[in-house]
């Protein structure tokens, strides 16, 4: 093994904590109730097969208890108050240690994010001390100017795009490699590309099960593949 591709928000990146709090600010901004977690976590997490970005159906079902809601303009606050919080951005338990430990075996790593703006990831890497130890960034920003995605399938692929775009500039063949995410997305689009996969149940796979769709590798948590990885003389 040469080289591992990691999501951020939900596998190396704790996301939840961020987006609570500025889909409150953003209610209270526009003068609607603010939700509980149990209300991101069913309009969020919950609803991973759906099209669309869980912040923005967060705000969609937060908005449709009331009349006259403007949820393009809603969300435009949104996206303002997360550009403006990136000290709120956290790592995942162990992150930083199994980034480490990888880097220090040789490998190539890279972080692959359906995010849209690079921007906002790369002062997260930054703040969290992993620009350091990845080589390549990349977004779904890189892909061209269209922020919508229209099914199922064009999230697949994308989600793929992004993955090819790492492995080249890292110069790490598929099969020398894994990709190591938290979605339903992740797993398919390393399926169609060939190369090894490895779930972790945080982000969206902590409150779904996505065991149908067949991961290479299931853990817990990033500890957990870290430990499994140096049983395995660095191999999955």
């Amino acid at each position: 093994m040469k080289g591992a591709i990691f999501d951020w928000d939900g596998t190396l990146a704790q996301i939840d904590d961020r987006e609570f709090y500025c889909i409150n600010q953003t209610l209270n901004a526009h003068h609607s109730k603010p939700i509980d977690q149990e209300f991101l976590i069913k309009n969020y997490y919950q609803r991973a097969y759906e099209i669309g970005t869980g912040p923005r159906m967060v705000l969609e079902t937060a908005l449709s208890r009331e009349n006259g809601a403007r949820i393009d303009e809603v969300y435009e606050t949104y996206r303002k108050v997360f550009r403006d919080t990136v000290d709120r951005a956290r790592l995942q338990n162990g992150a930083l240690e199994l980034l480490s430990a990888l880097k220090g075996h040789g490998f190539m790593l890279g972080v692959a994010t359906m995010r849209f703006t690079r921007s906002v990831v790369a002062a997260e890497l930054d703040l969290l001390k992993v620009s350091p130890l990845v080589s390549v960034l990349f977004t779904r920003e890189e892909l061209g100017p269209g922020r919508g995605l229209e099914s199922l399938e064009e999230v697949v692929d994308k989600r793929k795009q992004l993955v090819i775009l790492a492995l080249d500039r890292l110069k790490v063949r598929v099969e020398d490699a894994f990709l190591v995410g938290d979605s339903w997305w992740d797993v398919r689009a390393g399926k169609k590309l060939g190369i090894r996969t490895v779930l972790v149940r945080t982000g969206f796979a902590r409150y779904n099960d996505f065991s149908k769709e067949g991961a290479d590798v299931t853990v817990k948590s990033l500890g957990e593949l870290g430990k499994r990885l140096e049983t395995n003389g660095w191999v999955l």
